[in-house]
């Protein structure tokens, strides 16, 4: 297994509102692809360079996991396709 570092920029409304709902949403995700969280690390709320999605803030919300290198691929698609989910950013820390 992988080490991984994931930032992700979540929806301000959805930070504000059912923020702990997104976070168990990501945390199964990875335990559903055979992950195992390590550290998670709530950044706070920013102001974003540029608008996404008509949001001109997001809030920051870092988490660090160890995951098979071949689910990764499936993690992405779930991030993708949670709508409260601005952006992210995967990186691999450690092989």
């Amino acid at each position: 297994m992988n080490k991984y570092e994931c930032l992700f920029i979540i929806n301000p409304d959805a930070a504000s509102e059912r923020f702990a709902a997104v976070t168990a949403t990501i945390a199964k995700d990875v335990e559903r692809f055979g992950g195992t969280i390590e550290k998670t690390e709530e950044i706070g709320q920013k102001v974003l360079c540029y608008p996404i999605a008509h949001c001109n803030e997001g809030f920051y919300y870092q988490i660090n996991f160890a995951m098979p290198p071949a689910a990764v691929s499936d993690f992405k698609r779930r991030c993708v396709l949670n709508a409260d989910v601005l952006r992210y950013l995967i990186q691999v820390t450690e092989k």
